[in-house]
């Protein structure tokens, strides 16, 4: 069997015992040589084990350092900062998962300013350039936030749908000017930051959010992004009949097509191929054959200079005391702020969930993630765009295969530079970001397998929820409805029928299986996971190399001899053979625990 020392892993083994002869002078190397993430990670480090030793020309215990290069030490750095290694990425995942996802974020620039441009007038205009500077730089630096603060696989950008109720909402119904309507975006990101830091964002959304709702939220964003993409391709069309038709098949309508093709195309390279980047690939792809057939004009250029024509144009003036505009400014910040809060609440559960990063159900961090979309909606108004939440789009990069914020600050740069790189971003025809949004919403079924449904107190809410998105093209508004009809049912139903989801947690109780019943894995915490309907996404980043490290490592504690006494029940005494499958039993539960764990 194994020695004492080696039986008990810690959660963030990646992989088996080395194949590397092990060193005899004690050095930090055998440790690498085993848990190769283990160095400096700001959360997952070994129990009780001290940071690694900074500076100086020589190693641990006086072992000399090896020369890297410039880009090798920023690599480490990276993997050590974010801890990328110990949750089961690599920094070239995360590099691409931030490009992939900024790809899909990237129409935002194009289409924020044909929004908000709406809120201007003839008199007052709002220069579209200016706009597109804003909505690149509010989206690098939220996702800058998320990705430093948060740590967190999230891109930030203005939000579809606050950007409409800016233009139309506030400008149009209330009679203000863009400017003034920026100083309630300013309002509440203000709010948001503050009652994220006094931990109300986190208290609200524990309190009205059941686990249902969650994970029925995470279903319906997923329906919203495809009816979405369908919508841009051409597939699904208005229609004063029946709401919404079928569109135009007919072979003149090129550009379906061009969509149908890149569908296949991505498909085929996520299925059979198993491609990593096949979003990226499939949306450069598009792009490049409606440049080439003339479905879309190529970009006239690739660099150009910002503009701020917009920026810290933001007027409080109509917050005076007495102002006849105050009432609706109120109402303004108010309604930014609870839609904001709803949705960042949604879609940070239901993106963690499908990059595997739930603890014990909530999401980690979530105080930072709320003060980074604060913080991002706060330098959006000073430079002239709308509220900035999270984006759906990031599902993509998370598909991928990001699991930190090293992702998000991808995202950050990438969009910081998009600031130079308008006329590009511009020519890449929507069709092409369209179709990774419908394959996007596939990823995000999963859930649907957590939802009690023969449960009508869990169903009926989870349904609506699911539902109401994507029929009122509104996030928020779907949330909201759930959460009135969860709360209704909760204040009509008796105690006795709460939601499964809902009831207290209570201590399992082990209870000996009746003869000739197979045992079950006495693991609570298996259980939860291996229960989780986003464990089939999270398998989807797994790789050949870390399969054969959990054999290797299963293989070995197999054989090891138990560390904590076998599985026994008071009053059925086991056999040698018994004794022993309860052995292999235990071995093989801690074996899956440590790489759960570290997965």
């Amino acid at each position: 069997g194994l020695p004492p020392s080696s039986r008990r892993r810690p959660p963030s083994v990646q992989g088996a015992l080395p194949s590397a002869p092990m060193r005899t002078d004690g050095s930090r190397e055998n440790l690498l040589g085993i848990l190769p993430d283990s160095s400096s990670s700001r959360y997952d480090r070994l129990p009780g084990s001290a940071p690694a030793a900074a500076g100086g020309p020589n190693g641990v215990n006086g072992s000399p350092r090896t020369s890297r290069s410039g880009l090798a030490a920023l690599v480490e750095f990276a993997d050590n900062y974010f801890g990328v290694s110990a949750r089961g990425s690599t920094v070239a995942t995360e590099v691409r998962a931030g490009c992939i996802a900024w790809m899909t974020m990237s129409y935002i620039m194009v289409v924020n300013p044909v929004i908000l441009c709406k809120a201007a007038t003839a008199a007052d205009p709002l220069a579209s350039e200016s706009v597109m500077t804003a909505t690149a730089l509010s989206a690098a630096f939220g996702s800058l936030c998320a990705g430093l603060i948060g740590d967190a696989p999230l891109g930030l950008m203005p939000g579809m749908g606050l950007n409409a109720y800016f233009a139309f909402g506030i400008c149009h119904t209330f009679g203000v000017t863009w400017q003034e309507a920026f100083s309630c975006c300013f309002v509440s990101g203000a709010l948001l930051t503050g009652l994220a830091v006094m931990g109300v964002c986190n208290f609200v959304v524990s309190t009205v959010l059941s686990e249902h709702l969650k994970k029925a939220i995470t279903v319906a964003i997923g329906v919203f992004q495809a009816l979405i993409g369908f919508q841009v391709m051409g597939l699904v069309v208005a229609s004063p009949d029946t709401l919404v038709t079928l569109g135009d098949l007919h072979w003149s309508d090129h550009q379906l097509y061009l969509a149908l093709a890149g569908f296949c195309l991505i498909s085929a390279m996520l299925v059979v191929g198993e491609i990593h980047g096949a979003l990226l690939i499939g949306i450069w792809a598009m792009a490049i054959c409606a440049w080439c057939v003339g479905l879309a004009e190529p970009p006239a250029g690739l660099v150009s200079m910002p503009r701020f024509d917009s920026s810290f144009a933001v007027s409080f003036d109509a917050w005076a005391p007495g102002s006849g505009k105050l009432p609706a400014m109120l109402i303004g910040s108010l309604v930014m702020l609870f839609v904001a809060l709803f949705d960042l609440a949604g879609v940070q559960y239901g993106l963690m969930g499908i990059a595997g990063l739930l603890r014990d159900g909530g999401v980690p961090r979530s105080t930072s993630i709320f003060a980074s979309a604060g913080l991002g909606t706060m330098a959006g108004a000073l430079l002239g765009t709308s509220p900035v939440i999270i984006a759906n789009e990031s599902s993509a990069g998370i598909v991928e295969g990001a699991k930190t914020g090293l992702m998000a600050i991808v995202v950050a740069i990438l969009f910081f530079l998009s600031a130079f790189i308008g006329p590009l971003l511009s020519a890449v025809p929507h069709v092409a970001t369209a179709v990774p949004l419908v394959l996007i919403g596939a990823f995000m079924m999963a859930p649907c397998r957590g939802i009690d449904w023969d449960n009508l107190r869990v169903a009926i809410p989870s349904f609506l929820t699911m539902t109401v998105v994507p029929f009122t093209y509104s996030i928020h508004t779907g949330i909201i409805a759930g959460i009135l009809m969860d709360g209704f049912l909760t204040l009509s139903s008796k105690p006795c029928s709460a939601p499964k989801d809902m009831a207290t947690p209570t201590k399992a109780v082990e209870v000996a299986p009746e003869v000739g019943t197979p045992r079950r894995l006495a693991s609570p915490k298996l259980e939860r996971r291996l229960s989780t309907p986003h464990m089939s996404l999270a398998a989807i980043s797994s790789t050949d190399a870390k399969a054969e490290s959990a054999k290797q490592l299963l293989a070995q504690l197999i054989a090891a001899a138990p560390v904590q006494a076998p599985y026994n029940s008071p009053g059925l005494p086991l056999g040698p053979l018994d004794e022993a499958e309860a052995r292999r039993e235990e071995a093989l539960r801690r074996a899956l625990e440590a790489y759960i764990d570290g997965h």
